[in-house]
């Protein structure tokens, strides 16, 4: 039995990756503006869902959330490196916000999430993060203008 699970459980890992793993690179690499750092996240938020990845495989296509969730969560509290500076200053405008807003923005505004998406993958309601997006975008709009 316990054969069996690790060869399903490895099927279902290989099917969320070859499924999933360019949007999760792609979250990753707009988180950190780093290529190298975003194939170690990458590679980082498969490894943690490993023992879910049966579960999450049922998922479907709303296992990206939470893989993007993971991803995100990954991040912290290692600084973004070199890479894209337009990444880089969106980042630094959301770091001073409460982590719940900066985790919504994140994944809506970076990682091109919708509201529902992301509510799923933090587990609070779609207009929780509809208001933490609205107060990010006015935090970064206040950014620009210093």
């Amino acid at each position: 039995m316990r054969v069996l699970r690790r060869r399903t459980d490895r099927n279902a890992l290989a099917e969320l990756f070859e499924r999933h793993a360019e949007d999760v690179w792609n979250h990753a690499y707009r988180l950190t503006g780093s290529w190298e750092l975003a194939e170690d996240l990458t590679a980082r938020a498969f490894h943690a869902v490993r023992g879910r990845s049966a579960e999450a495989a049922l998922l479907g296509e709303h296992a990206l959330p939470l893989l993007l969730a993971v991803t995100t969560r990954l991040t912290r509290p290692a600084p973004p490196h070199d890479g894209d500076r337009a990444v880089l200053r969106v980042l630094a405008a959301l770091a001073d916000l409460p982590r719940a807003d900066r985790e919504a923005a994140e994944l809506c505004l970076l990682g091109e999430l919708t509201p529902v998406q992301a509510a799923g993958a933090l587990g609070t309601t779609e207009n929780d993060v509809r208001s933490a997006i609205d107060r990010a975008r006015a935090r970064l709009g206040r950014a620009e203008e210093e």
